[in-house]
């Protein structure tokens, strides 16, 4: 099968009810399937007895943290996606532009994982006819976020609108983290959005087409690459997830796939809301909301919201104001 049809076959709604091969919608192994967090980075994190908060508000440990997956993508692609990445947080740092690719793929992978567990277990399970936490026809909206990881089986060129790649991507050094606590792990469902922290390298991914890049290709504050502590690290994570559940537009694509490679274009964008007021550019992203801000900043940051912010000026404190290098 063309990746394409893979891809199709792997966000139906069938395909996740039946509890299939999450990345490509084939007949899963009888074995544990895929790690969302891979073993190789929960050994090294101490992660086996942690736990992951889910949507519902309960949690589950890192390492039952599996989906359902065939032994060709467990051995094939999504393992080769492990290898590309595993190097560079080991390094530290991103160096060069054409390495965002990679950790972009296996953020995808990490963001859809999590999401596809969530469609196998029950909301609340004294009360099994409310279903599942995660509806598995939510699936199918993250074809995007699929195809980005889909894209490791075959050679695949992007031609994009407001940058090399179909999302937004940001890194950072990280410093001052505290022992034991080099691990970090946020998402935004509604943003389509991942933050993940191992050692010394943050990664931020969205799934958003590119948007954030096209309004600030250097992140909140413009510290891309800059050095950052664990605190500060969770507050760019915070703007970043908050920006994404703004966004109010999509793109259009034209995807064309033969034998050898892939060819991705994004065409055009469409505004939800239309136009700006007064303007001739469309709404990409809904009005930033500072106290909105702020109650994402508390749960990110972990911290109480009156730390943050200031409801004399209605504005967020930030710890980002870092002298420029």
């Amino acid at each position: 099968m063309k990746v394409l049809e893979l891809t199709d076959r792997a966000v139906s709604e069938a395909s996740i009810s039946a509890k299939r091969c999450f990345a490509c919608g084939g007949a899963s192994s009888s074995g544990n399937g895929e790690h969302v967090i891979p073993k190789w980075l929960q050994n090294e994190c101490h992660l086996f007895d942690e736990r992951l908060t889910l949507l519902n508000g309960t949690y589950i440990p890192y390492r039952n943290l599996t989906v359902p997956c065939c032994i060709d993508c467990n051995t094939g692609f999504l393992s080769s996606i492990e290898s590309a990445v595993q190097p560079l947080f080991h390094r530290g740092d991103l160096m060069r532009l054409d390495e965002r690719l990679a950790p972009a793929r296996w953020l995808s992978k990490i963001l859809i994982g999590l999401l596809v567990k969530e469609t196998s277990l029950l909301f609340d399970r004294s009360q099994p006819h409310r279903g599942s936490i995660v509806d598995p026809g939510f699936i199918d909206d993250l074809r995007q976020c699929h195809f980005v990881l889909q894209s490791a089986r075959k050679p695949t060129s992007f031609t994009c609108l407001h940058g090399d790649f179909p999302f937004s991507f940001y890194s950072y050094r990280i410093s001052e983290y505290r022992k034991d606590h080099e691990f970090d792990l946020s998402t935004n469902v509604a943003g389509q959005s991942i933050a993940i922290r191992v050692g010394q390298l943050g990664a931020m991914f969205v799934n958003d087409g590119g948007f954030q890049m096209h309004v600030g290709s250097k992140g909140p504050f413009e510290l891309v690459g800059r050095e950052l502590s664990e605190i500060q690290f969770r507050e760019v994570a915070a703007r970043v997830h908050y920006q994404a559940a703004l966004r109010d537009a999509t793109h259009f694509y034209l995807t064309v796939e033969n034998e050898e490679r892939i060819q991705v274009d994004q065409l055009h964008v469409k505004s939800f809301s239309g136009y700006l007021p007064a303007s001739d550019q469309l709404r990409i992203f809904r009005d930033w909301d500072e106290a909105e801000l702020s109650y994402a900043m508390s749960a990110y940051m972990r911290v109480d919201r009156s730390m943050i912010f200031d409801e004399e000026t209605q504005a967020c404190r930030t710890t980002l104001l870092l002298p420029r290098s």
